[in-house]
């Protein structure tokens, strides 16, 4: 059932009043309760328009002497109290609801009637950042925060309470976490490339499906160390292992695990692992001419850092960062140089799935002479007796990141 308000209100708004009451009494009592509202007046009195909701909403709505000005508003098919909320809101005035009485008034009037003062303490959230995320719904002179206590420090209106409790059933939860486990190694170059060989999808996939006699399929289980990607002819993806491989390589010295380090953290903050030292570092700086040198430390070895976010599907997207830094001591300078490997991404991953991190290749040079005494220092023929060799290896570090949603 719709009813409608059109035209001028001036001298007729009596009559528009009139005609919806009689439709209203007309209607089921089962709708009655529940109107929808098609309004269409220019330049109207709120107070007059606020009569008309009255009725048409079969409630009693006592408007303060603060309710003045004249509205211009064209509704259609919105519910009662949409519309009360708009053209309060449009007037920058609220409501308080007490059975099937409404109070309309200015926010200070209503707070200053009927308003109370209330502490909120929350239970997860941070208080200040609620604060921040309510500034839309609850003005920053209503709400206060004690972040001693981590609570919130309300003065308002019923309605705007309400609002705010709302708001809060939202926001005041416990947050989800993600358990990050992370294996750093550095691989000899060499090896790191039959590593890669061995990275081949798998003749039993990992969760493949199969009938049974009674027409039912059944998924076999997920096995540890299996890295999945794309989708072969069969719609299965990819697959290979990494772990056993990995294993062999540490074990015959090819391969060395760096660091296995585990964290957890909340969803959406972000966490920081560092394995290693701070090295001091000489730093000159230069002002006014007058040259001063200081000693300031950095972090070296492996750090990471990773911020995780849960998606309403379960899976986890994350900015990820990592970095392998190496010091060396400069004895000419009496300071370190730091080699620093680093990558940096952003990954969306199933939950318990594994992510590589590889490409962070370091190079070294080293070399020796190996002759025989007296007969190497002749001329010419020294050559002979004396031999220079030079080696270069490469050293990639690879990092498997493994991440889980904790329940």
């Amino acid at each position: 059932m719709k009813y409608e308000v059109r035209g001028k209100w001036g001298s007729i708004r009596g009559v528009i009043c009139l005609m919806l009451l009689c439709v209203i009494i007309a209607m089921p009592a089962a709708l009655a309760y529940s109107p929808m509202v098609n309004m269409n007046v220019t330049d109207a009195e709120v107070r007059d328009v606020l009569t008309a909701l009255a009725s048409v909403g079969r409630v009693s709505i006592v408007a303060d002497d603060s309710v003045t000005g004249k509205i211009t508003i064209q509704l259609r098919n919105i519910p009662f109290e949409t519309a009360l909320d708009l053209v309060t809101k449009t007037k920058g005035l609220t409501y308080y609801k007490t059975g099937d009485v409404i109070v309309v008034a200015s926010a200070d009037r209503l707070s200053k009637r009927f308003g109370s003062v209330q502490i909120i303490k929350l239970s997860y959230a941070k208080a200040d950042e609620v604060k921040k995320a309510l500034s839309l719904i609850i003005p920053d002179e209503r709400l206060k925060v004690d972040e001693a206590t981590n609570s919130l420090v309300f003065s308002g209106s019923p309605t705007e309470s309400e609002a705010l409790r709302r708001a809060l059933a939202e926001l005041d939860v416990a947050s989800e976490q993600v358990a990050v486990e992370a294996q750093v190694v550095a691989i000899n170059r060499n090896s790191a490339k039959d590593l890669g060989f061995d990275w081949q999808w798998s003749g039993l996939p990992a969760n493949t499906e199969f009938d049974t006699s009674d027409g039912t399929k059944n998924t076999t289980r997920e096995y540890p160390g299996v890295i999945k990607f794309g989708k072969a002819y069969d719609g299965y993806p990819y697959e290979f292992t990494f772990q056993a491989k990995l294993s062999a390589l540490i074990t015959s010295g090819e391969a060395k695990l760096l660091a296995k380090p585990k964290i957890t953290t909340i969803n959406g903050k972000e966490a920081k692992i560092l394995i290693g030292d701070r090295i001091p570092v000489l730093v000159e700086r230069t002002e006014n001419g007058k040259t001063t040198t200081t000693i300031e430390y950095i972090d070296a070895g492996i750090k990471l850092t990773y911020t995780p976010r849960i998606n309403a599907d379960g899976y986890i997207t994350a900015a990820v960062h990592t970095e392998v830094s190496t010091p060396t001591l400069v004895p000419e300078m009496k300071a370190y140089r730091v080699t620093t490997r680093e990558a940096t991404t952003n990954v969306r991953m199933k939950d318990g799935d594994t992510m590589v991190i590889g490409g962070l290749i370091s190079s070294e040079e080293s070399g020796g002479k190996n002759r025989v005494p007296l007969l190497s220092d002749l001329p010419v023929l020294g050559k002979l007796f004396a031999s220079v060799h030079k080696t270069k290896s490469e050293t990639e570090v690879v990092i498997f990141l493994t991440a889980r949603i904790v329940k």
